[in-house]
């Protein structure tokens, strides 16, 4: 087990308990984060969490915060860590969890000092999951995080879809019902991006940000992918994708 994923998983084990316990100052809104949303207590929560588990592997990147230097902790390989950089959503889905929705979780991407992503992870905190993956890996995995119980993903048919913004995009979404393409609309990006290995396509329409897209673009890097400035697409069937594409440049909504 790679150093960042067993951080990733203490640090999952440690948030769990505490955001079930739905205390009032996680509830509360505070100021606007890195990422351009209102930051509530839960997402600072889990940003301190994560940060005290990981920062000794590199620097940190949070949708909260923005810049994090990574810890002072001393080793043969600091120089090696001090170029690495975590990009990090440390609460996806914070409107689900104030809502007491069960969709939420974070993205945690580990960066070398070009930007490429090396390792990632997609913690599921309600069902106590990972999807986890490495450059060298011929799959991503589903990891308990209690039990540590792996399980290879592999694609498979799907019925469904999942389409993040649809409540912004009428047309397309009636579009894709006439080509009875089902969908949902689950409010955590990052997480539903991360489910496009199982689901039968993933779509976000609107500017995506880095902190939601980068870990789960690599966990589907094997899929089919086209992206543009207001616009992502992500389904490992290549009907499904052709059509969704289709759609979308009638729309007006092209691919970069």
């Amino acid at each position: 087990m790679s150093e960042f994923l067993y951080a990733t998983l203490n640090a999952a084990r440690e948030i769990i308990p505490l955001l079930a316990m739905r205390e009032e100052h996680l509830l509360q809104a505070g100021a606007k984060g890195a990422g351009g949303d209102i930051s509530i207590g839960a997402d600072l929560l889990c940003e301190e969490i994560f940060t005290k588990h990981l920062s000794h592997i590199g620097h940190i990147d949070s949708e909260e915060s923005g810049f994090i230097a990574a810890g002072l902790q001393v080793d043969s390989n600091r120089d090696f860590r001090a170029a690495l950089t975590i990009v990090l959503d440390p609460l996806d889905g914070s409107d689900n969890y104030l809502s007491n929705i069960p969709y939420y979780g974070a993205s945690l991407a580990l960066c070398d000092d070009t930007g490429a992503v090396l390792e990632a992870a997609v913690v599921n905190f309600c069902s106590a999951q990972v999807i986890y993956d490495h450059s060298s890996a011929p799959y991503a995995s589903r990891i308990h995080i209690f039990t540590q119980e792996h399980s290879p993903i592999a694609p498979a048919p799907a019925k469904c879809g999942v389409f993040e913004k649809a409540y912004s995009y009428p047309d397309i979404a009636r579009e894709l019902y006439t080509h009875k393409l089902k969908f949902r609309s689950l409010g955590a990006s990052a997480l539903s991006l991360a489910y496009a290995l199982e689901h039968n396509f993933f779509l976000f329409c609107g500017a995506i940000r880095k902190y939601d897209a980068l870990a789960g673009l690599f966990l589907c890097r094997n899929l089919q992918i086209a992206r543009g400035a207001d616009f992502l697409l992500v389904s490992q069937n290549k009907q499904v994708f052709g059509m969704i594409g289709r759609i979308l440049s009638k729309h007006h909504i092209k691919q970069i």
